[in-house]
């Protein structure tokens, strides 16, 4: 049967060599982990490079700024830094 095909076609053993589990890992699967681990660090990078975020609690230690479109316009006079006795305000609404 082997006979009636062209020699281009016939099967030669002598062609194809052995390949282990170990090199079939090293091509299939090493390079997909590593282009996941890729596209993972592309994504959490900019977040692992900003600056620490306050969290409510810790102490607030930063100048005020107050943040005006037109600040020539707003005549903003002097912020005192400390307020008022009796004076409350806040996220939750306890004015």
């Amino acid at each position: 049967m082997s006979a009636d095909l062209p020699p281009a076609v016939t099967f030669r053993s002598d062609r194809f060599s052995v390949v282990s589990v170990l090199q079939t890992i090293l091509v299939f699967v090493v390079p997909t982990v590593g282009l996941y681990l890729i596209i993972a660090f592309l994504a959490a990078a900019p977040r692992l490079a900003r600056r620490p975020r306050y969290r409510v609690g810790q102490p607030w230690t930063f100048e005020p700024l107050w943040w005006t479109a037109n600040p020539e316009g707003a005549h903003l006079a002097a912020v005192d830094s400390h307020p008022v006795s009796g004076e409350r305000g806040g996220a939750r609404g306890s004015w």
